[in-house]
């Protein structure tokens, strides 16, 4: 971080990618005359304000990745106990609900 940085109210992060994808967005962003720095600043502000659109996105990474570690797990799984959160996503993930519409469903089946 830079003096720069601590006068401007800026906190530095460090993000690794893949190569592939940080030559490909790198490539990307130079058509548009954007900076990595302006693209992630302004994203990570629509996160911080629970932009509709940014919130969908990261609905969508936490379905990938509790998909992911499902496929990942063995067949134990079913000897642990969840909590009422992991037994929440799991529920939400199997029924492709997403996390916003499920605090207002009921989880009982309507037969």
């Amino acid at each position: 971080m830079s003096a720069f940085d601590i006068f401007q109210n800026k906190k530095g992060i460090h993000v690794k990618l893949d190569k592939e994808v940080h030559a490909a967005l790198r490539a990307k962003l130079f058509k548009y005359n954007l900076s990595m720095q302006e693209v992630f600043d302004d994203y990570a502000r629509l996160i911080a304000e629970d932009n509709r659109r940014a919130q969908t996105l990261l609905d969508s990474l936490v379905q990938k990745k509790l998909k992911a570690a499902i496929e990942g797990t063995s067949m134990r799984v079913k000897d642990e106990q969840f909590n009422e959160l992991d037994a929440e996503s799991l529920y939400n993930l199997i029924n492709g609900i997403p996390k916003n519409d499920s605090d207002d469903q009921s989880h009982e089946d309507p037969k």
